[in-house]
């Protein structure tokens, strides 16, 4: 089924929102709106992306850095469940209060707005509702059993941070438009009305708060209550709201119009295409009715998430780290407060954002991040005794580390700077912006680096011992993969930046990264998640951290790495059985998915992509406005998939591999051999203009651009016995890229897989 008004880029339904998750959400990195609810009774919350619910204990750290060494006693001669056991204990006689949550986000404001005098029911079959994610706007319809057609329409101006609405009926009708106070005891709301104009002032309990305005504008004759207003014999109404910040009623069309040039070129800027319009403007019931009936995902559903995906993160990022949710909640209890989680949920939040060219939304993380700069001192010098950064796996109005015990061990996890460092390097490899590169990057390098100065200790060897060390919630053990990776790659970065800076590099550097022990195989030839004999592996787990130096630092590759790549694909089966394609799994995780989805491209698995992108599309694992959740069947609103998914459309098609160039088709599913894809960055700071392709007719077209001259190794992945055929049937292309031209490429491909003769 589809509707004529639907646009191509955007999603629509007939069935309405019941729940907030299931809301359709608009948002531009600041502010954040939601439209749910029954056609006759209509909620929109608005949300701030910097709101969270304070009065968690998250201030006071225990100062037990001098327990180290007896930590490590107790860990070389007890184990490790001893040795948590130690350092809690410790930290409680120093008043920590065990395990605590971060400040949870919460909604800013909620309006009701609900339809009166016999207007509440609907003819049937007349709702529907529509996101436009190319023009940033949500719109609801429906026909009353009375004949009279309402219509509402929602946006987040990107020009003003404010929230916008107008809702219009053919004839007039009577509505009730309440202010919600939450009642909730840690936010102390009151609302105050004046004429067409509400003020809701909100205290948390330390005193601070925000101010929220709602002016209107309409045509009826309106009756002023306490937290409500009731308005008859209306045809219109706008409403304009400011969270943090006084409003006056502003023209919606004039708003609209203004917001949509400014989000249309953002959104425009990228562009992937697999499907026919028609099949673009199929609403989603009908989509999911055939992936269902067909046991098979529809081609234009793969677009449609990734449109959604760039939409929720043009919506939800720009200002601040998105959260767990984004920029969009109504509950004050959301799952693990919908905080910023760095040991997997905000690096995959974040890992499109430089391919999808939002180098601004990066620049807001790193802004962000300085906010916690004090805070990750702290967390070192507390726990550890030790200089530099040590990020907590939580954080929100602090990134203060209080969020541990002998059940999540997550105080001996120390990976999160060095996983965070990944992204500024990747900041200078897109945008080769050295100003950025040594006044942010570099000093970000040194305090990540500077915190294992402290913390590593020799062992018999005379290499770097972890210890403690922790693999993200998999388990304790000496030596964690991940933990040695992720400082390989903060080092060798940081060499890098030096060389390119003309900078003299530390001695203390080269040889602290010669130190760094070798990453091991068992006896089975498996890649090891823990460089300790005495740690047995669990493959049934939703973290893949052993695989860190194969899909984040691309450390290992075919070519330089052959024993450990091959290793890597044993352990990747082991965990496609025991967890990815598990029915007995330990949970089902959308993170592990996207990690999953990450790796198999890396090891040029086509299949084993799909699978993992499959599985949780055909759990159902988003909600209504694809939104993706964390677990399957619409459980924990959650926009960590949604962050990776346009990252893994383009590794798939145009993998960068840092010694290898430019990789052509990577991992390229059945669904993905026909398309075009425009406008994404590529390191260099080249922009893939255009990119065509149809792998069964055997070719594709490039078209480049770089802002400096520069050369890109262009090469086939083997998958399918692809090759590269040029006349003189040379294996690589290379190709020189010149400033302020157009560089077009043509490419030729044999394919065993399809019988025909090629023409060159």
């Amino acid at each position: 089924m589809t509707r004529k008004d639907c646009p191509e880029r955007g999603i629509w339904s007939k069935n309405y929102g019941e729940t907030w998750e299931n809301a359709y959400v608009a948002g531009n990195g600041i502010i954040g709106a939601m439209l749910y609810g029954t056609p006759s009774a209509t909620k929109l919350i608005g949300n701030h992306h910097d709101f969270f619910l304070k009065g968690n204990n998250m201030t006071d750290l225990p100062p037990i850095g001098e327990r180290i060494e007896m930590l490590r006693k107790i860990i070389a001669e007890k184990g490790y469940q001893d040795g948590i056991e130690f350092f809690e204990q410790e930290a409680v006689k120093e008043g920590y209060e065990g395990l605590t949550m971060s400040d949870p986000f919460h909604p800013a404001v909620q309006i009701n707005i609900s339809l009166l005098n016999g207007n509440q029911s609907i003819q049937p079959g007349t709702f529907s509702r529509m996101i436009d994610y190319e023009k940033g706007i949500i719109e609801e319809m429906h026909v009353t059993i009375k004949n009279k057609q309402i219509k509402k329409q929602l946006f987040v101006s990107r020009k003003t941070n404010t929230i916008h609405m107008r809702y219009s009926a053919s004839e007039p009708v009577s509505i009730a438009l309440e202010v919600v106070d939450f009642k909730e005891e840690r936010l102390l709301q009151q609302t105050q009305w004046n004429g067409e104009t509400c003020i809701q002032t909100n205290h948390y309990i330390d005193e601070t708060g925000y101010q929220t305005t709602i002016a209107f504008q309409t045509d009826g004759v309106q009756d002023n209550q306490y937290s409500s207003v009731v308005i008859e014999q209306m045809t219109f109404m706008e409403v304009t709201i400011g969270i943090d910040q006084a409003v006056t009623v502003q023209p919606f069309a004039d708003q609209l119009n203004e917001h949509i040039q400014l989000h249309s070129q953002l959104f425009n800027q990228v562009s992937f295409d697999l499907a026919a319009p028609e099949e673009r403007k199929r609403g989603i019931e009908s989509l999911l009715k055939e992936m269902e009936l067909e046991s098979t995902v529809p081609v234009v559903l793969y677009e449609k998430l990734y449109d959604a995906s760039r939409y929720v993160l043009l919506s939800s990022t720009g200002a601040s780290i998105p959260n767990l949710q984004g920029i969009w909640t109504g509950s004050f209890t959301p799952a693990w407060s919908s905080d910023y989680t760095f040991d997997t949920n905000i690096q995959l939040a974040i890992s499109s954002l430089a391919s999808l060219g939002l180098f601004s939304s990066l620049k807001g993380v790193f802004n962000k991040l300085k906010t916690y700069y004090k805070d990750f001192e702290a967390n070192a010098m507390q726990y550890y005794g030790c200089r530099g950064y040590f990020v907590p796996p939580h954080a929100s109005t602090t990134g203060k580390h209080v969020h541990w015990n002998q059940e999540w061990p997550l105080v001996f996890w120390t990976a999160g700077a060095g996983w965070l460092a990944h992204y500024y390097h990747e900041y200078y490899e897109y945008t080769q912006d050295k100003d950025f590169l040594e006044q942010e990057a570099v000093p970000f390098f040194e305090k990540t680096i500077l915190f294992y100065e402290d913390f590593l200790v020799e062992d018999p060897d005379g290499k770097w011992l972890f210890q403690p060390s922790y693999s993200a919630e998999n388990g304790m053990g000496n030596n964690a993969t991940m933990d040695v990776a992720v400082l390989k790659e903060t080092l060798t970065n940081l060499l890098k930046a030096y060389r390119i800076l003309n900078k003299g590099i530390p001695l203390k550097y080269t040889a602290m990264l010669e130190k760094l022990p070798d990453y091991q195989l068992n006896k089975e030839g498996i890649l090891k998640e823990w460089m300790d004999e005495s740690k047995e592996e669990n493959f049934n787990h939703r973290h893949f951290s052993q695989f860190y130096p194969i899909f984040e630092s691309r450390e290992v590759t075919q070519m330089n790495y052959p024993e450990i790549w091959q290793a890597a694909q044993k352990t990747y089966d082991k965990k496609l059985e025991a967890w990815l394609l598990n029915e007995e799994q330990e949970n089902s995780s959308s993170h592990g998915r996207m990690h999953a989805a990450m790796i198999a491209i890396t090891l040029e698995r086509p299949e084993d992509f799909s699978a993992s992108l499959n599985e949780l599309i055909v759990n159902h694992s988003f909600y209504d406005s694809l939104v993706t959740s964390h677990y399957n069947q619409q459980e924990v609103f959650n926009i960590d998939s949604n962050g990776a998914i346009p990252k893994l459309i383009h590794d798939s098609l145009v993998y960068w591999q840092h010694d290898e160039g430019l990789v052509l088709f990577k991992a390229t599913p059945e669904w993905l051999e026909k398309g075009v894809l425009k406008g994404i960055k590529l390191p260099k700071g080249i922009t893939l203009n255009r990119f065509e392709w149809d792998l069964y007719e055997g070719w594709a077209k490039l078209d480049l651009a770089c802002d400096q001259n520069t050369t890109v190794e262009l090469n086939v992945a083997a998958t399918r016995s692809l090759n590269i055929i040029d006349p003189v049937h040379r294996p690589k292309q290379t190709v020189k890229l010149t400033t302020d031209e157009i560089t077009q490429v043509t490419i030729w491909i044999e394919d065993d897989q399809y019988e025909k003769e090629f023409i060159y």
